[in-house]
């Protein structure tokens, strides 16, 4: 597949996409894995001239192929194909963003001694090995492959690739949360914001304010957002709150339970997008959600609470949670008592 991609491909391309014709033809394709500028033209380029491909394009009976999903001559799909040069290209930029090339040092003069030994063939010719890069260089390589191991699932398609330089901003962490909602993410600028703004990562997990239509013989008692949030979206509103805070249950199990007020200004602490978060993934009831921030409050403290729990906060971690949550089987139908033990075992093992 690579000698077809380096050789018949880039032929085909070349008159379509004038660069190439810049490039000598065995480090074309190379080339284009670099530069996300060029690979996007290829791709274009591809889309717009498919039927020149078409010697190319066929199966194991040499019958040209027309659908992206049938399998190749070489094994694989187009999707297939296509997903792997994008992978590839993100991998490289995300190494040559976190780990750039130091440029050449110039070399140290070689001393008269030095030279005369070498002449004479007294000690060691051989140069000297290169030094180890440095740890803080390792470092970088290893987030650069973290981020592309926890996009690498998502990178499927070719409109990605204008979008990889963006990509390379994230977190490990908020890729990791995003998942599959990445590739709703087509627009620059809406993906931009995400990245920059936890905020507008919390918002990907809003859910409607009418509650989804029941499955048979069940309620859906989750949260209402309108009711939860206060005006603007960013902090939630203490009187929805006021009944579930007087349950016996949900008191008994947090230590701020015997006063209205701790309990009320730790969840005043709490950050809109959390709520949205909560709500959307793990579908919480009102009281489940009151408990589990109180409880969290209680076990991280303050600061820590503040920085995951509150305004932006951190909607990586929080997706980190929920999935922990679901895999534990945290949802509307999980006692205030279970919630409880679920939130503390989970602070506990992190702090």
């Amino acid at each position: 597949m690579n000698e077809t991609l380096q050789g018949s491909v880039v032929e085909i391309l070349a008159p379509f996409v004038p660069e190439l014709k810049n490039i000598p033809r065995d480090q074309a394709y190379q080339r284009a894995l670099g530069d996300l500028t060029l690979l996007e033209r290829c791709f274009s380029a591809f889309r717009a001239q498919r039927a020149k491909f078409s010697q190319v394009l066929v199966d194991a009976a040499k019958t040209p192929v027309t659908d992206d999903g049938a399998e190749l001559s070489c094994g694989r799909t187009l999707e297939q194909v296509v997903a792997m040069i994008v992978r590839t290209a993100a991998k490289r930029h995300f190494r040559a963003r976190m780990c750039p090339r130091p440029q050449m040092a110039e070399a140290e003069p070689v001393g008269l001694m030095t030279k005369v030994a070498t002449m004479l063939k007294v000690g060691p010719c051989a140069p000297a090995k290169p030094k180890a890069p440095p740890a803080a260089d390792a470092a970088q390589r290893a987030r650069a492959d973290e981020l592309y191991d926890a996009l690498k699932a998502n990178l499927l398609h070719e409109w990605q690739v204008p979008l990889v330089p963006t990509y390379a901003d994230m977190t490990p962490n908020l890729a990791r949360a995003l998942g599959p909602k990445i590739l709703e993410l087509r627009d620059p600028d809406h993906l931009r914001r995400i990245v920059d703004d936890p905020a507008e990562a919390a918002a990907l997990f809003d859910v409607p304010d009418a509650p989804e239509p029941p499955t048979a013989g069940s309620k859906d008692e989750r949260a209402r957002l309108s009711d939860v949030l206060a005006p603007g979206g960013q902090r939630l509103r203490m009187e929805a709150f006021n009944f579930a805070l007087r349950e016996e249950t949900l008191r008994s199990l947090v230590k701020s339970g015997r006063r209205m007020s701790l309990m009320t200004e730790a969840l005043s602490a709490v950050g809109g997008g959390t709520a949205k978060i909560l709500v959307a993934e793990l579908g919480l009831r009102m009281d489940q959600l009151a408990l589990i921030l109180l409880v969290a409050h209680e076990v991280a403290g303050p600061d820590t609470f503040a920085r995951v729990f509150g305004h932006p906060g951190d909607p990586a971690m929080l997706m980190r949670l929920t999935q922990k949550a679901r895999q534990q089987g945290i949802s509307q139908k999980t006692s205030l008592a279970d919630c409880a033990a679920f939130t503390r075992r989970l602070f506990v093992r992190q702090s």
